[in-house]
């Protein structure tokens, strides 16, 4: 994906806000939108990704053990009850690993798009939950991944300008 042209915007924001305050079907009204072409679809996903990555450091991060990721994304299975089956184990670890700087999972893990976003969400949306945040908390998350998805978008940016440097 060439990411110079991902922008996060107002309406990526609010959009992640009723996501998390409203779940999922929040989105449903912006799949067209997000249909229309790669970097609309890529600044709802951006910010989505964002606020997996900035969650997910809050609650492991500076410290947290192996087995702290396995018993939550097992506590994360147990809460999803007949939705379960949606979240891959190895996936949702390897992601909570791969969000702190630990070390990946050596297992052949499925990358297909469905899967990511399947454990993604559950994880983001089980966070949330359990941070329990009030109206200010909630608006300090945002705006701390909104700048956590800006830097990110930057560094992709970076990237990109910097293997097209390479290959002229």
């Amino acid at each position: 994906m060439d990411y110079s042209q991902v922008e996060i915007r107002e309406e990526n924001i609010l959009a992640l806000r009723s996501f998390l305050l409203e779940g999922p079907e929040a989105w449903v009204p912006l799949q067209d939108e997000m249909q229309k072409d790669d970097e609309t679809a890529a600044g709802y996903m951006s910010l989505l990704f964002g606020a997996f990555e900035v969650a997910v450091r809050r609650r492991f991060s500076p410290t947290y053990t192996v087995g702290d990721i396995v018993r939550f994304v097992a506590d994360l299975r147990i809460k999803a009850e007949e939705d379960a089956h949606l979240i891959n184990t190895l996936v949702a670890e390897d992601m909570i690993r791969r969000a702190v700087d630990a070390a990946p999972l050596k297992a052949d893990l499925p990358d297909d798009p469905s899967t990511v976003l399947h454990a993604q969400v559950f994880i983001l949306l089980y966070l949330i939950a359990e941070f329990d945040f009030d109206r200010a908390g909630l608006e300090q998350f945002i705006d701390e991944t909104t700048a956590y998805t800006k830097m990110w978008l930057d560094a992709r940016r970076s990237e990109s300008a910097d293997s097209s440097a390479q290959q002229n």
